[in-house]
């Protein structure tokens, strides 16, 4: 058993879209479960100490062997896949990708940090986690981790990429990484779609659904809600027993049906995080030999 491709992250830069679509191809496996974030269990153990964060590690393979489980059902000449955003900010776990899957493939979707951050941020506040204002929130950051929370809570450092890149450039080798910009993904998905599937070696001429839903993040109409369907023991628990597909459906009714509009990213803090970010944006145009455009404003 094996995994033929990884997309490592980043977090809230379109990730579960992807997930969707290529679940629509026969010529993709992908397990019922998105996140299954195995090869960063260790850096999540002794980080539980956010709300939700024990929930979000109690479902988290612990050996290798019930990863694997999770892709049983793979018929031959399937690509299998694991779509596990974490991977990107525990980019250490690239020796233990290496050495488990020799062979495997990475793709990363790479979204302008200040609103990768931000939407990270309000989607703790969608699911009734996160109470601070953004500002606060990231002036508690070094406090919160030094107290374990999760790498979820850690929104300022979640923004760097290139050390990552780099990392997995490193561990992988040439050919074996494939960086995606999510404004390209969000302007032409199918684009993108026929990129993975040459670069796993399948036919570019698939055809994909792109109009699809993808998570939903805002402020809550009501905070209990949230909690009660975001991360915790209940939610696990219903994990087990209604079908994966029909739990996933009836949690993003829930939340959209919640929320009440999100949250808009204050001007001088979105200029605050460009800046903080800059010369890490210039570091990665370099490695991956592209601008990514993020330097100037947005259009």
């Amino acid at each position: 058993m094996s995994v033929d491709l990884i997309v490592g992250g980043a977090s809230k830069a379109g990730t579960t879209a992807l997930y969707d679509m290529l679940r629509q191809r026969p010529d993709f496996f992908l397990p019922k479960r998105k996140e299954l974030h195995y090869f960063s269990r260790p850096f999540f153990e002794g980080t539980t100490n956010g709300p939700g964060d024990a929930a979000v590690l109690a479902e988290i393979p612990d050996t290798l062997d019930t990863y694997f489980a999770h892709f049983a059902d793979k018929r031959p000449g399937q690509i299998a896949v694991d779509v596990s955003p974490s991977y990107l900010f525990h980019h250490a776990s690239a020796a233990a990708i290496e050495r488990e899957l020799p062979s495997v493939k990475i793709v990363f979707i790479l979204r302008r940090p200040e609103e990768k951050v931000f939407s990270q941020y309000t989607h703790l506040v969608g699911e009734g986690r996160e109470t601070m204002s953004f500002e606060d929130a990231l002036g508690a950051e070094a406090n919160r981790k030094a107290a374990g929370y999760s790498d979820i809570w850690l929104y300022a450092e979640s923004g760097y990429y290139a050390d990552a890149i780099m990392a997995f450039q490193a561990a992988l080798g040439p050919g074996r990484t494939m960086i995606v910009l999510f404004d390209d993904f969000r302007r032409d998905p199918g684009s993108v779609l026929r990129d993975i599937c040459l670069f796993v070696g399948l036919d570019g001429r698939q055809e994909f659904r792109t109009e699809l839903e993808s998570n939903v993040s805002g402020a809550p109409r009501s905070v209990l809600l949230a909690r009660l369907i975001g991360p915790n023991a209940f939610t696990n628990l219903l994990r087990r027993i209604l079908p994966s597909q029909l739990g996933r459906i009836a949690r993003r009714a829930l939340r959209a049906a919640n929320s009440a509009g999100k949250p808009i990213l204050n001007p001088e803090t979105r200029n605050m995080l460009k800046g903080i970010y800059a010369e890490d944006i210039s570091r990665l145009e370099t490695l991956i030999g592209r601008k990514t455009g993020w330097l100037t404003p947005k259009e």
